[in-house]
């Protein structure tokens, strides 16, 4: 057993690691845990409670303390869940003898349903921004880059249904010669494949030929290169690229976003007959769980399912 006073921070961050290897964790999914675990560890040095000392009571009184801040019950949760695998990762390297979470039970929390775009609303997105091609040709240099880059990202993320965090730090060498996949790292470092539709292929291609008139995008890496050639372009840069983007075509206030785009790529695919795995796998979800929230039905959607799906539809019933 190891003393309270060489539980430092460093130690902490020796316990994260171990978790981060058993289960595929990114850097910032580790840091997010050290975050929460050195929030855990200051209250209880406040209140002079030896970390490894603690029992369920001190824990429950810790979270008593975090709900007189307005801690939400999904932030409650997901630290719960952090505490449960640090203090079982203790017990398992033989800190701890018994783990003062172990009888603890997760907060309910209400599911918040992920927000979507209409099918025809991204359609029309995608094709006046087509459109839009000539226009954007006459534009200035600057001007030409901001509304190609911006429509081929758009391409991009509903073709792919990537994250843009994901799509910003592809390399452009990811993209030359490319046919119709691509191999992506996603959270965790975990690697998978995604397609391409031929409409956003021939946007990428355009903006592929655009992007080499820069010579310092030339030296760049990353597909889309920051301004000065250094790095890539920021998620804030898009986001309001995008909504001038949406002025420009004439759609806005639709609350169009990155992350809006990936909900809508998931959603239609299940609503035209996507299976469930498939959909884990293209959106890179470690838990199928996390897809399944895509599976809840509008009472007006489940109507249309008993219509066109149910056999008992087919069948003219007298009475």
């Amino acid at each position: 057993m190891v003393n309270n006073k060489t539980l430092t921070y460093h130690f902490v961050e020796e316990i994260i690691n171990i978790i981060g290897i058993e289960r595929g964790l990114s850097e910032n999914t580790k840091n997010a845990y050290i975050s929460d675990i050195k929030l855990l560890f200051n209250w209880f040095q406040n209140k002079k409670i030896g970390y490894l000392e603690a029992n369920e009571k001190d824990i429950n009184n810790f979270f008593s303390y975090l709900r007189s801040k307005n801690y939400k019950n999904s932030s409650l949760s997901r630290k719960l869940s952090i505490f449960k695998q640090f203090y079982l990762t203790l017990k398992d390297e033989k800190y701890i003898k018994n783990n003062p979470l172990e009888n603890l039970e997760c907060f309910k929390i209400e599911k918040n349903l992920p927000s979507s775009l209409s099918e025809e609303l991204i359609i029309q997105l995608l094709e006046k921004g087509r459109n839009n091609l000539n226009n954007i040709q006459e534009s200035t240099l600057n001007q030409k880059t901001r509304n190609l880059r911006t429509l081929v990202v758009l391409e991009i993320l509903y073709s792919t249904g990537m994250r843009i965090t994901e799509l910003l730090r592809l390399p452009v060498s990811d993209f030359l010669n490319i046919k119709d996949k691509l191999q992506i790292r996603g959270k965790g470092d975990v690697y998978r494949l995604v397609a391409f539709n031929q409409k956003s292929l021939k946007i990428i291609n355009l903006w592929l030929e655009h992007r080499s008139l820069y010579d310092n995008h030339k030296k760049n890496r990353y597909m889309f290169p920051k301004k000065n050639g250094i790095g890539h372009v920021s998620r804030q840069v898009l986001y309001k690229d995008i909504i001038d983007f949406c002025k420009l075509i004439g759609i806005e206030n639709k609350g169009v976003s990155p992350h809006k785009i990936r909900h809508s790529f998931a959603t239609h695919l299940l609503n035209r007959g996507a299976d469930l795995r498939s959909l884990q796998k293209l959106l890179g979800h470690a838990d199928i769980s996390t897809t399944e929230i895509y599976t809840y039905v509008q009472p007006n959607r489940m109507q249309g399912l008993i219509k066109d799906a149910h056999p008992l539809n087919k069948f003219n019933i007298k009475t």
